[in-house]
């Protein structure tokens, strides 16, 4: 990123000792009212906020900086609600990946300001991606060079994009978790889409993929997730309905047996359920759904051969 390198060599000593003046950040114990500098470090979002909604590019809106340890139970998409921050902000600023990183006790950079980070030097495809993205976005704030400190002799140089937020291509790639095939079978009898309804003969939507299997073959959890659902259907007869980290829901139906219930978390592979026929079944296979805000796309996106 051309115009990010031009001025990496150019900023202000000033810039340093007023940066260095901060060190260490601020760390905040716990994401409440309780907490002092969370208190600091929200007003400082409000103020960030605030400038950005009226345009006014007077206004000096260069990032403080806070730290965080993210404890158990905590996702990314919690703490930038409770932080009132995009998680876009926070995802670029911690070089995050993957919805799918674990950042259980990981100490977070919070920024205060709603902006996307990109480093000089780049460790992943994924940051080449967004950093290719800040260079053709438009932004009421120009973009300017910051550096962000480990300590007192280790910095980055860093291009902050304020206002910036993922397209959706970029989001896509954050949130897509390659899921794995349910069974060790990837043999596909019928795709999601239009097709003959196998009773009636008439063209009909499918709402996933069926997998073929004997009956009995264990049935696996495609990624981790909590049990929302499960019971018999005329259609899918015995199911299971999961709910993912990523925000999608995994179907498996016609199942002959299922050994998880409502509220149980389980992990990537974690046996569900066997294969059966139940329901309006013509033998033994799984339907496998994968849904987006309850609406079915097609599992051959997800799933890693």
């Amino acid at each position: 990123m051309k115009r990010c390198i031009v001025f990496f060599f150019l900023l202000p000593f000033s810039f340093f000792i007023s940066a260095l003046s901060r060190l260490p950040y601020p760390e905040i114990e716990d994401l409440n009212t309780k907490d002092v500098f969370f208190n600091q470090y929200s007003t400082a979002v409000s103020n960030a906020r605030k400038a950005i909604a009226q345009l006014d590019t007077s206004v000096d809106i260069t990032p403080e900086f806070y730290t965080y340890t993210v404890k158990a139970g905590e996702t990314l998409l919690e703490i930038a609600a409770r932080c009132c921050i995009p998680y876009d902000a926070i995802v670029t600023l911690n070089r995050i990946s993957s919805i799918e990183e674990s950042i259980e006790g990981m100490r977070l950079l919070l920024p205060s300001l709603p902006a996307l980070y990109v480093y000089a030097i780049r460790e992943s495809s994924f940051e080449h991606l967004v950093a290719a993205f800040v260079d053709k976005v438009p932004s009421y704030f120009e973009g300017f060079e910051i550096a962000v400190f480990y300590d007192l002799s280790n910095f980055e140089h860093v291009y902050c994009l304020p206002n910036a937020l993922f397209d959706g291509t970029i989001r896509s790639l954050f949130f897509l978790p390659y899921y794995q095939y349910p069974l060790d079978s990837r043999r596909v009898t019928s795709e999601f889409g239009l097709r003959k309804d196998p009773f009636t003969g008439q063209d009909s939507h499918h709402s996933g993929i069926d997998i073929a299997a004997p009956l009995g073959t264990t049935v696996r959890a495609i990624a981790g997730g909590t049990v929302v659902k499960t019971g018999y259907d005329n259609i899918l007869g015995n199911y299971i309905i999961i709910a993912h980290t990523d925000g999608r829901e995994s179907v498996y139906g016609h199942l002959s047996s299922i050994f998880v219930g409502q509220n149980d978390t389980v992990k990537s592979g974690t046996h569900i359920g066997t294969v059966g026929s139940t329901g309006r079944s013509t033998g033994n296979h799984l339907h496998l759904e994968i849904r987006e805000q309850h609406t079915p796309v097609n599992p051959r996106t997800f799933l890693k051969d």
